[in-house]
């Protein structure tokens, strides 16, 4: 008669084993998605302020490109007046020249070029984009992409141009002399013009036209960066504060 009650002891004991099994893997479970959700949280912060730091960075090497931009700007508008009316003129062949031999990135057709800083968001964007919890951050995030990616497409055609503005100016100007000259150091003098075909330096005046509006462009790129690039950095501060 004792049987069946141990087996009824039996089951009772199991069952509460079961359940004391059970709610430790639960437990468990809530306690490693808790620890989880935390360490990805200090990851999303992490990311913020790389990001940060990477877009201070992108600010001063913008910031120096402005400043050689302006300069070519100046170099052109120095050029447009001496580009109206007949030609050749004279002072405009010496002023481009000089322009031209001007050493280091302050020449016409040398710069300085703004080099994108993508590797923390290239991590970001391998899976990682979900650890910044902020729809706003990742909505800025991918305007300030595409914003980057117009101006880099459009500087890389501005270099294009300065490129062809060279192939002409050494079409136009006694170069090998000029290279001459240096190699035995000697006071450069002025250019010596040895080509004044019409055709070639009409052409070369629309390169240079068009050099002026693409700089112009690109400093406006820059400028709608700078201002997308603030409203990020803004909200990637105020989402550390929030988080941390």
């Amino acid at each position: 008669m004792l049987q069946p009650e141990n087996k009824f002891k039996n089951w009772k004991e199991y069952g509460m084993e079961f359940l004391m099994l059970f709610a430790a893997v639960t437990l468990g479970f809530f306690a490693e998605n808790q620890r989880e959700s935390l360490g990805e949280k200090d990851r999303g912060i992490e990311y913020a302020e790389r990001l940060i730091e990477d877009l201070n960075l992108d600010s001063t090497r913008m910031e120096e490109v402005m400043v050689n931009y302006q300069l070519k700007i100046e170099q052109i508008n120095t050029l447009i007046p001496l580009m109206q009316g007949s030609f050749p003129q004279r002072a405009f062949f010496d002023s481009l020249y000089k322009f031209h031999t001007t050493s280091g990135s302050n020449s016409i057709t040398v710069g300085l070029s703004f080099v994108e800083n993508l590797a923390t968001r290239d991590e970001l964007k391998a899976g990682n984009m979900r650890l910044i919890r902020s729809d706003s951050i990742i909505r800025h995030l991918s305007v300030y992409n595409r914003k980057e990616e117009i101006f880099m497409g459009n500087q890389t055609t501005y270099r294009q141009k300065r490129i062809q503005i060279v192939d002409l100016i050494e079409d136009i100007y006694d170069m090998p002399l000029l290279a001459k000259e240096r190699m035995e150091g000697k006071q450069e003098h002025v250019a010596v013009v040895i080509s004044q075909d019409p055709k070639t330096v009409r052409t070369l005046v629309n390169y240079v036209v068009h050099l002026q509006s693409m700089v112009g462009n690109l400093s406006v790129n820059a400028n709608g960066l700078a201002d997308e690039r603030k409203i990020l950095k803004d909200l990637l501060v105020e989402y550390i504060a929030n988080n941390q």
